[in-house]
């Protein structure tokens, strides 16, 4: 609950303390004084929209405060645990700031917060409704809340919650991987054909440099022949051939040797380039014998060298790093094909997950359906309490058909959201014998509030109510046994929770445990909306004023001392 609310510099609103208590807590006041300021406030306190129209004019500005009880509120203390924010004892302050260009400062306790901060903790301590949010809070998206609640299912229907966006989860991965699915063949293709373009030729190291130089062989092998064999006839084969005269010329200068002993050295010599000869006959002979050479062998030398030069050339790499290339193709592949894999694997996950998401739907509608019959009845009840005799809220709920939706029964297939698979609406009829239709379309303003507090009287037999209620003219249009009903309704409520209420109606305003008066004054030159807290002869005045207007006449004045001193007994 709020004990304590600051607003300055907000509308109409200069500077305003408030002290507010639990129980039922009503704001009266003339049209215009600024009611519906203060819970724009709240509302803006509590992550609501905030608007610099709001500020006030000449000011840079407006500046909110709370201190909220976190008296019995285990929801709020687990929402500040886990977010982190610190706080004393049983309370805690929240704090907003709007300036002038739109940027807002918020604070929780010490700490900076975030808009959405406040609004999550609010979501777990306060509901507010203004006369029109009451159609948003009965719009068919919320409408699934209300039967939730008072039939216990909020937990079965988290677990289905869970296991949708686990499905989700599932689902999204293997569309994912379907996209990319193209993608991957192709480059599967690519390394496919790759690997087997570089296994097919599967180049050895050194490989180019061997060939290379065997092409050069092959090449010449041709003239290198014919030279051999010049050298051979030259030395050895022709009738006057080198080798063949040697031995005459030797012969020779052993003669002149002889007559002239100086020339010894010289037969040495001669002697030795004849054994030199000899020799280098035999080397020539064996090569020219090894000499290989081949025109097939050397268009297969010359074709692996162009298969390996495109390979390089293609690859930009030598041929020692193809071999390392190809490894890391193969290593890709590898991955690719794992992947591939992955894909049964993502069905099965997301199959899983479709049917335990399936068996939680059945189970979440059936349930439902379980306790309609009840929640219609109660529900009545309640609204017979609030004037609406005769009066009857219908629950129609159905399952929204649709071609692409998960759940398939019989030869049908139906649409899943969050909630489940059940779609809903309530039905009214305000008297006997008239057809329900969508309470959207039908209900009055008047009649919308009686419905809203009969939901909230019946959610409060089957779980707590919360803590905090801020309702903004929900008893508009109502008058006589209808403002009675509303009230008792009010004041029932108020026992396990803090209202504050905007009221016009007299019978509301009386039953209010306090009574808070907004007035507008004029101070130099500018209109200032003020709040004051109520004693009862104070209440006697303005629920006087509230009966017969300005001229409060003692009959009036008698008429509203009686009112409030009944509501008090």
């Amino acid at each position: 609950m709020i004990t304590h609310l600051k607003i300055k510099d907000f509308a109409l609103f200069e500077s305003l303390e408030l002290s507010l208590a639990d129980g039922l807590s009503v704001f009266t006041g003339e049209s215009g004084a600024g009611k519906s300021l203060i819970f724009d406030a709240l509302a803006s306190l509590f992550g609501g929209r905030c608007s610099t129209a709001n500020i006030r004019q000449g000011k840079e500005r407006y500046s909110l405060q709370a201190v909220l009880s976190l008296t019995g509120q285990n929801l709020a203390k687990d929402y500040l645990m886990e977010q982190g924010f610190r706080y004393t004892g049983d309370e805690i302050i929240i704090t907003k700031e709007l300036m002038k260009d739109g940027k807002a400062r918020v604070k929780i306790g010490e700490s900076l917060a975030s808009t959405t901060h406040l609004r999550e903790l609010g979501k777990t301590m306060a509901e507010i409704h203004s006369q029109n949010e009451q159609l948003f809070l009965l719009e068919k998206s919320n409408q699934l809340e209300f039967l939730d609640r008072f039939g216990n299912l909020e937990s079965l229907k988290s677990k289905f919650k869970s296991a949708l966006q686990q499905y989700r989860h599932w689902k999204q991965k293997l569309s994912d991987f379907e996209e990319t699915r193209r993608t991957m063949l192709k480059r599967k293709e690519i390394l496919e054909y790759e690997i087997e373009e570089i296994e097919s030729i599967s180049p050895k190291e050194g490989e180019d440099e061997s060939l290379s130089t065997e092409e050069s062989l092959l090449a010449n092998g041709e003239k290198l022949a014919e030279n051999y064999r010049l050298v051979l006839e030259e030395l050895t084969e022709k009738e006057n051939s080198i080798l063949k005269v040697f031995p005459t010329l030797i012969h020779a200068i052993q003669k002149i040797s002889i007559l002239i002993p100086e020339k010894k050295e010289m037969l040495d010599e001669w002697e030795e380039v004849y054994d030199r000869l000899k020799s280098l006959k035999s080397v020539i002979r064996e090569e020219e014998e090894e000499l290989f050479f081949s025109p097939e062998r050397l268009d297969m030398v010359q074709s692996r060298l162009q298969d390996i030069k495109k390979l390089k050339k293609k690859y930009n790499v030598s041929l020692t790093e193809i071999n390392l290339l190809l490894e890391e193709k193969k290593s890709e592949l590898e991955r690719w094909k794992e992947q591939a894999g992955d894909e049964d694997f993502l069905r099965i996950k997301k199959d899983q997950c479709l049917t335990e998401m399936k068996e939680l739907g059945f189970q979440l509608s059936k349930l439902r359906r379980n306790v309609i019959s009840q929640f219609e009845e109660d529900v009545q009840k309640e609204m017979a309490d609030l004037g609406l005799e005769g009066g009857k809220l219908q629950v129609v709920l159905r399952w929204e058909e649709n071609p692409e939706g998960e759940v398939e029964e019989g030869s049908k297939s139906y649409f899943l959201s969050e909630s489940g698979l059940d779609q809903i609406e309530f039905y009214f009829s305000a008297n006997p014998g008239e057809k329900p239709r969508p309470l959207r379309k039908v209900a009055s303003g008047g009649e919308l509030s009686r419905v809203m507090l009969a939901l909230r009287s019946v959610l409060g037999k089957q779980a707590p109510s919360p803590q905090m209620l801020i309702l903004d003219e929900v008893d508009t249009g109502l008058g006589g046994e209808a403002a009675e009903a509303m009230a008792a309704k009010l004041k029932k409520l108020a026992r396990n929770s803090q209202i504050l209420l905007i009221t016009h109606t007299q019978q509301v305003a009386a039953s209010g445990d306090h009574q808070i008066k907004i007035e507008k004054r004029q101070e130099g030159g500018r209109t200032v909306s003020q709040a004051s807290v109520l004693d009862f002869e104070e209440r006697k005045r303005e629920l006087a004023r509230m009966i017969g207007g300005k001229q409060v006449t003692s009959a009036v004045l008698k008429a509203a001392t009686d009112l409030l001193m009944k509501k008090a007994g």
